[in-house]
């Protein structure tokens, strides 16, 4: 005797497809991950819009940092899950303030760190008397200002000063402006990547001048780095996400590291900078500078000397005034609960696959 299956009712059905439908999304639903930067890097183009976030299932949401003060509060507080910015900063808040602040690796050695002027200034010496426009007049790339200008014989204070401004995009668009939002005159600042190979694409009679390559004054330099709160590495599911997300700038940084892929890069740079493959191009060139660039260190490895040079530069001008007998060299050794942990950038390795990027 046959047994008789009862026919499932519409209402049902409809049920079950809902059901099913929201097991598939869950199944296929990206790990939401918020990054907060200073500035878009090419190592960051490059996984963005070819792929390596999507391909270890990541939803990477972009935050553009306006100011150090503000990013680190958010970092701090968890509300990025990773900061890109100077190591000085991270360097300043662990030593002087005590704020758990740590490094997972190092990006660049000062990737298109200039002094960039308005097209009036033709020397650094013009500088006298002038103010110049920092994010913050106690921040890495403040004194780094201070030092490259003390070499040509300007003292802060005495012949320049500083005006708060904000980042590094905010400092570009003034320089381009020739003013701040309240009207005061904008002379000169420091620039990074992306926005020193943009320069001479600006159009004449409004191209700014290069006063000064920080490389030729300070080398080697450690400046930007992957950082995130030290909380986040005593939680398993935390600790997991970064590895992913390390992961992903890592290949992409490979990639970006490879000759062979340089139109890819370049397209990727263009698509994720909205400018030009000309402007991209000298984006590229900059970003893979043997030197300074985002490709310049071996798995994301700090640079020891580079860093002792951040900290040398910020004791010069009192960077450190509360600090007393501090062992410097002993704080910089990577560890458990140090400045730089490794341990997420080591564990990389389980996670990397041979992933290759579609390239039109």
């Amino acid at each position: 005797m046959l047994a008789v299956v009862p026919l499932l009712s519409t209402a049902k059905h409809a049920a079950i497809a809902v059901l099913l439908s929201c097991c598939v999304l869950a199944a296929n639903a990206l790990d939401a991950v918020t990054y907060g930067a200073f500035t878009v890097t090419a190592t960051y183009s490059v996984a963005n819009q070819l792929g390596f976030f999507t391909h270890n299932n990541l939803n990477v949401s972009y935050v553009q940092i306006p100011n150090s003060t503000y990013g680190y509060a958010q970092l701090l507080s968890r509300k990025y899950d990773l900061l890109t910015g100077t190591i000085d900063n991270a360097v300043n808040l662990r030593f002087t303030q005590h704020q758990n602040v740590t490094v997972l690796g190092q990006l660049d050695g000062g990737c298109g760190l200039v002094v960039a002027s308005a097209p009036g200034i033709t020397a650094v010496t013009d500088l006298k008397g002038k103010a110049l426009i920092v994010d913050s007049p106690t921040s890495g790339y403040a004194y780094v200002l201070r030092k490259v200008l003390g070499l040509f014989g300007l003292q802060f204070g005495t012949d320049y000063f500083f005006q708060t401004a904000g980042s590094t995009p905010i400092r570009y668009n003034d320089l381009l402006a020739g003013s701040l939002p309240n009207g005061s005159a904008v002379y000169a600042t420091i620039l990074t990547f992306p926005y020193t190979a943009q320069l001479a694409f600006v159009a004449a009679p409004q191209t700014p001048n290069i006063l000064a390559t920080v490389a030729d004054y300070i080398q080697p330099f450690t400046s930007s780095a992957f950082q995130v709160n030290q909380a986040a590495l005593g939680n398993t599911t935390a600790k997991a996400l970064l590895t992913r997300i390390l992961a992903s700038f890592s290949a992409a940084n490979a990639f970006l590291a490879e000759p062979k892929n340089a139109k890819c890069a370049v397209a990727a740079i263009a698509a994720q900078l909205n400018v030009s493959t000309a402007v991209a191009q000298a984006e590229y060139a900059e970003a893979t500078d043997p030197l300074t660039g985002e490709t310049s260190q071996r798995m994301f490895e700090v640079n020891r000397q580079g860093l002792l040079n951040v900290i040398d530069v910020r004791g010069q001008f009192g960077g450190f005034a509360n600090l007393t007998a501090f062992d410097f060299a002993a704080a910089i050794v990577p560890g458990p609960g140090q400045l730089i942990d490794y341990s997420v950038r080591d564990a990389v390795v389980n996670v990397t696959s041979k992933y290759k990027p579609k390239c039109s």
